[in-house]
Order: structure tokens, then C-alpha cells, then sequence
């Protein structure tokens, strides 16, 4: 059986609606005044559940529409944020491999404090160039990830931090590299002098432990962030994802 229109139902109940005013007027007269006292009692309120009714089945295909608006926008919505998970996740996963790249540093470092430096004059500092690769292949990816957030936010600042500790990184190799160099090659460093001095040089080493133990940090915040990030946005995914299917309204 077809169900009747909702407009059609609402403004039937109108009709009936003022149709008991007017009936209730007229209808006086014919009827003993108990029955006319009782129906003037109640006529303001049964027009104003009437009214109520009709504007219920009146906004009732409104409802409907907008709760369908709403399915189709969250499932449109899904598409988009997945994507931006799986570009977090990218992130999180490039972070990981940067810090997990840098195994070689210690042993580089043990060498550069306990090996002759006339031994490994040369090898040296081609080890070392090799984690300057390292550093600046993660320097441009992190850089890439931080333009596309430039908002404000906690992560972006983790984002900026580790960028800034990576590159104090960096520099601090390629300061090692032109110690070692300088005092190898035999070209003066400063005033004449062969060899840095080594307050100096102590300085600029402890320099470079510093600036590795800042990055790892870092990186370990800048991955915790991310990871909580990533939470937030599939839980919201999840959520999405009821509406669209209408589980909730």
C-alpha cells in the first residue's frame, strides 16, 4: 500500500487543525454547555498538537535529506582524510628509516676519537660524506613534509625541531671532516698554526655528540607525534565511515 505524501499528510492536518477552531465556535449552540465548556478548554491545545504534528510530518523529508547529505559527505569525506593518513604514515615511515640510517655514526665517531687520524686521513671523511648524503636525502623529505603543514601545531613544531637538530648534525660532520683534513693535509688552520687547538677541538667534538643526541630526541618526538596524529585521524575515519553507512544520525 502506498504511504501518503508528507506534504499531503501535513497540510491535511492543518486543514483539520483549523477546521477544530472553527468547528468549535460554530458547534457551541447544538451542544450542552458541559460538552461546549469542555471542548473551549481543550480546543488551544489540540490545534497546537495538531500544528506540532503537521510541522513534524512537514520537516520530516528535510530531515531525511539532510541525513542523506550527510552520508554522502562523510563518505566522500573518508576518501580525502585516508589519504592524509597514508601521508602521516609515509612521514612516520621516512623518520624511522632517517634515524635508522645513522647506524654507522658510532663506529664513525670511534674511529675519529681512537684511530690515528694518518690512517684514516682519507677514509675517513668518505665515510663521512656518506652520512652528509644520509642527512641531506632526510633533510629535503622532512623539509617537503613540513611545507605541505605550515599551520601551526605541535607536529609541525616537532617537524621544525628535528629539521633544525639534523642540520646541526650535518654541519658538525662537516666540521669534524675539515679538522681532520686541516690537521692532516698540513695547511695552516689558524694564524699559522698546523694543528686546531685542543680546547678547541675538544669543544666542536662534544659539539657533535650533542647535536646527534638532540636529533635522536627529535626524531623520537616528531615519531610519537605523528604516531598520535595518525590515531586521531583514523579514529575519525572510523566514524566517518558509521555515517556513511548510516549507522548513526
Amino acid at each position: 500500500m502506498r504511504k501518503p505524501d508528507a506534504d499531503l499528510l501535513a497540510f491535511s492536518i492543518l486543514v483539520l487543525s483549523c477546521a477544530l477552531v472553527a468547528w468549535t465556535g460554530i458547534a457551541g449552540p447544538f451542544f450542552a454547555d458541559s460538552v461546549w465548556i469542555g471542548l473551549e478548554k481543550w480546543q488551544t491545545l489540540l490545534a497546537a498538537l495538531l500544528a506540532l504534528a503537521a510541522a513534524y510530518f512537514a520537516a520530516a523529508p528535510v530531515y531525511r535529506q539532510l541525513r542523506e547529505q550527510r552520508r554522502q559527505s562523510a563518505a566522500a569525506a573518508v576518501t580525502m582524510i585516508t589519504r592524509s593518513a597514508e601521508t602521516l604514515e609515509a612521514e612516520r615511515d621516512r623518520i624511522r628509516k632517517a634515524a635508522d640510517d645513522f647506524y654507522h655514526f658510532p663506529g664513525l665517531l670511534f674511529d675519529y676519537d681512537n684511530r690515528s687520524w694518518e690512517d684514516i686521513y682519507s677514509s675517513w671523511p668518505d665515510a663521512a660524506f656518506g652520512q652528509m648524503e644520509i642527512c641531506d636525502a632526510a633533510l629535503r623529505d622532512m623539509q617537503r613534509y613540513s611545507n605541505r603543514h605550515p599551520e601551526p601545531s605541535p607536529t609541525q613544531q616537532a617537524r621544525l625541531d628535528a629539521i633544525a637538530t639534523l642540520q646541526s648534525v650535518r654541519s658538525g660532520l662537516v666540521d669534524l671532516v675539515t679538522i681532520m683534513r686541516q690537521s692532516t693535509s698540513g695547511l695552516d688552520y689558524e694564524e699559522g698554526d698546523v694543528d686546531i687547538p685542543d680546547d678547541e677541538h675538544d669543544q666542536r667534538r662534544n659539539l657533535m655528540d650533542t647535536s646527534l643526541e638532540k636529533w635522536k630526541a627529535a626524531a623520537a618526538r616528531l615519531d610519537h607525534s605523528l604516531s598520535g596524529d595518525i590515531t586521531d585521524v583514523w579514529r575519525r575515519i572510523r566514524q566517518l565511515e558509521r555515517i556513511a553507512m548510516g549507522f548513526t544520525q
